[in-house]
């Protein structure tokens, strides 16, 4: 009984030899992971150093685009504010308006600048109704405050310039000091020479001037609102919205109209992938399996567990619900079709 069983398995094992060299084709395939990534994707981020950058990345392509800068003055305060109508996790529209900047400097600058312009306003109204002599108090009155408040900010610079040299303050500090010392000699030039063209010019040339500054004003406030309109953050693409003010405040909507699948390929397997023709994924629960058009390598190679892997680049070849940009799922890729022999030889060398 023993010899016989002995002879059985050795028919056997032949014919499985055997059956290797039979003029029989299989598809060639094998087994991997992938990682999914949306077809596209923006993020608006804050800066490491200040302000805000936002730019668009295509996981098809590699490609970058949509890239914009907001940066702003020394000692602003920027804040990233949601359109208040608007909800995460949900889809959007290109160019839909999803947040605001809101800066401190330009706010305050255009409210500075509007009470400036209702000033002089007031002040043609008089000049073009005839009545100087009000207008000659008032100018004095401005500028003898121009003067109270050029003696205090050279107090001010001298004391804190004194703790700059002392490094008890920063450079940006002793800087704002400087620059309101400037702007208060450039109020009191401005408030003297309106002062004395009131008191020895005509009225043709005080209203002249007065309309000058009016409208020196409108320009100014008109620059402001522009760029105020500039920091109203309109999404580059459709997709969906998230909001994570807890990784530094990232805004990002991600296109999964189709999906991209990142698989680490072994390199011996890459050379297959040039008569590939299939790629197949599923869920780990194994609950959807979905078609993806392979698309190519990215161009590095990189080690995975002492393993060199080309990465292979595919896309879904319809919209995918149930499957999410940052899942792991199981891959299958179908190759040629290849004898039995030449199945089991390719097997073999990717298990050494």
């Amino acid at each position: 009984m023993h010899f016989n069983r002995r002879y059985i398995l050795i028919i056997i094992l032949l014919l499985a030899v055997l059956s290797v060299f039979l003029p029989i084709t299989v598809r060639y395939n094998f087994y991997t992971s992938a990682k999914i990534y949306p077809l596209k994707e923006w993020k608006l981020t804050r800066g490491e150093t200040e302000g805000f950058w936002g730019q668009s990345y295509n996981y098809e392509t590699n490609a970058l685009s949509d890239f914009k800068n907001y940066r702003f003055e020394r000692g602003d305060i920027a804040e990233l504010k949601m359109k208040h109508n608007i909800q995460t996790d949900t889809l959007i529209h290109k160019d839909d308006t999803v947040a605001f900047i809101e800066s401190w400097f330009i706010e305050n600058e255009i409210v500075r600048l509007k009470n400036l312009r209702d000033i002089e306003q007031a002040n043609l109204n008089v000049v073009s109704t005839g009545e100087k002599q009000p207008m000659i108090d008032h100018a004095q009155r401005k500028y003898d405050y121009a003067v109270e408040q050029l003696e205090l900010q050279k107090k001010n610079y001298e004391r804190q310039h004194k703790l700059f040299l002392d490094s008890v303050i920063t450079l940006s500090e002793d800087e704002a000091y400087e620059n309101a010392l400037k702007l208060a000699q450039i109020n009191t030039e401005v408030a003297s020479n309106e002062l004395i063209t009131l008191k020895t010019g005509e009225k043709d040339q005080v209203q002249g001037l007065t309309e000058q500054k009016i409208l020196s004003y409108d320009k100014e406030i008109e620059r402001l609102e522009e760029q105020k309109k500039q920091y109203t953050i309109l999404s580059p693409l459709g997709g969906l919205l998230s909001y994570d003010p807890s990784l530094g405040g990232i805004l990002k909507v991600s296109d999964i109209s189709y999906l991209v699948l990142k698989i680490p390929v072994p390199y011996q397997n890459s050379v297959y992938l040039s008569k590939l023709h299939a790629v197949r994924f599923s869920t780990p629960d194994d609950k959807i399996t979905i078609g993806a058009t392979f698309k190519g390598f990215d161009e590095n190679v990189s080690m995975i567990q002492n393993q060199q892997v080309v990465i292979a680049k595919a896309v879904t070849n319809e919209f995918s619900p149930g499957i999410y940009p940052g899942m792991v799922v199981k891959c299958r890729i179908y190759c040629d079709k290849v004898s039995l022999f030449e199945y089991v030889k390719r097997n073999f060398m990717l298990s050494f």
